[in-house]
């Protein structure tokens, strides 16, 4: 016989064995350490509130494994979790933004509007940190071999386990094989409940991906990208959930210029090649600035860093739009 699998009490005894982690969560949970022990000797049980809110504040490395302990004793854990997500984003944050991108100089704007955003929307539509990816995917300039945009980029973005906090530098670049790629297509929200099942959006997943949404970032008509939400849970982007997505879209829009919105008539956008063969070309980025930097010096252009940086992006769009790759066919 198999050993058995340990109560949620018990995942929860090892947990708070430390007195500095039963003294965090105590404080975390609003309980006294002796109610936290009465849970884990089984004397008494939590409220179902207390329940979500020991999930939302446990160690990551534990997380998991209380989970799926929570599970087999209470089957409705997934749904309190998902249920758990308010539907209003608070009037502070609103005149928070608001005063960034009227303060802010024009040289960080874009940096201060999308780390504030972000990290609001994340903390509000995972709040459980059942795990999420949130990425501003940005329309690349039109080419200047036909004025047409053929791809999108990913510029920015933010994570809960098992993504990274901070996904600025997981950079790939998107086009009609993805859902961002279809959201500016259609330039509308558009969302996918289970990634890994095939049907009419196109869409790749990434490693950790099950769901995911994507709202276009729009001004007067015209499109700069799209606001994308991933979850590790399959059917996660409820109404309510999409709603917010798209609230935070149209904030995340005061990020931008207004030349960065591009008429829907120049939209043509490419298949992109699969990550694994991006990722070996877009490794040479800073190897590649740091050269264009030293022809710039040498033939005295005047172009700044952001537009020598630009510029190196623009070449490596080109050369993995030359790149044939059969592995979406």
């Amino acid at each position: 016989m198999g050993t058995p699998l340990p109560s949620w009490s018990n995942v929860l005894q090892g947990i708070i064995k430390s007195t500095a982690e039963r003294q965090r969560l105590a404080a975390a949970l609003g309980v006294t350490n002796m109610t936290l022990t009465r849970w884990a000797s089984g004397e008494s049980k939590p409220h179902k509130n207390h329940l979500v809110r020991l999930v939302q504040v446990v160690q990551p490395a534990h997380r998991q494994e209380l989970l799926d302990a929570l599970e087999r004793q209470y089957q409705d854990i997934h749904t309190w979790l998902i249920e758990d997500t308010s539907n209003q984003i608070p009037a502070e944050f609103f005149a928070q933004v608001l005063n960034i991108r009227t303060t802010t100089t024009e040289s960080l704007l874009f940096w201060r509007i999308c780390d504030v955003v972000l990290k609001q929307a994340l903390a509000q539509l995972d709040p459980n940190n059942l795990g999420m990816a949130i990425k501003l995917i940005q329309c690349m300039p039109p080419s200047p071999r036909d004025g047409k945009i053929h791809s999108l980029r990913e510029r920015v973005g933010k994570g809960t386990p098992p993504w990274t906090a901070d996904l600025e530098h997981d950079v790939l670049f998107l086009g009609l094989e993805s859902l961002s790629g279809y959201a500016v297509e259609v330039r509308h929200i558009v969302s996918n409940d289970d990634l890994r099942k095939s049907g009419t959006i196109p869409a790749f997943s990434d490693v950790y991906e099950i769901s995911a949404a994507a709202h276009p970032v729009r001004l007067e008509g015209r499109i700069a990208g799209c606001l994308l939400a991933s979850s590790t849970q399959p059917g996660y982007f409820s109404l309510q959930r999409l709603a917010l997505l798209a609230t935070y879209s149209d904030l995340i829009a005061l990020a931008f210029h207004k030349y960065e919105f591009y008429p829907p008539s120049i939209l043509e956008l490419r298949v992109m090649p699969k990550p694994e063969t991006q990722r070996p070309i877009i490794a040479e980025f800073r190897q590649r600035v740091t050269m264009k930097s030293q022809q710039v010096m040498q033939q005295r252009q005047q172009l700044s860093h952001p537009e020598i940086e630009l510029q190196t992006w623009q070449e490596i769009e080109e050369d993995l739009l030359a790149v044939r790759d059969d592995s979406y066919l």
